[in-house]
């Protein structure tokens, strides 16, 4: 009885992580992060500022 509560209470928790918006925000946080650091380095060996989106 114990182990079945145990597992029913991790398999909810799982559930409100994964249809949690505050995942989804730190996800597109995390990459926009990882391009904000792409870009740094590429500044930082290029030594010109030139913006490619343009």
């Amino acid at each position: 009885m114990i182990v079945i509560s145990i597992v029913v209470s991790i398999i909810v928790i799982r559930y409100a992580i994964n249809s949690s918006k505050i995942i989804i925000r730190m996800d597109a946080m995390l990459q926009e992060m990882r391009m904000l650091r792409k870009d740094m380095n590429e500044l930082k060996e290029n030594k010109h500022i030139v913006d490619k989106r343009v």
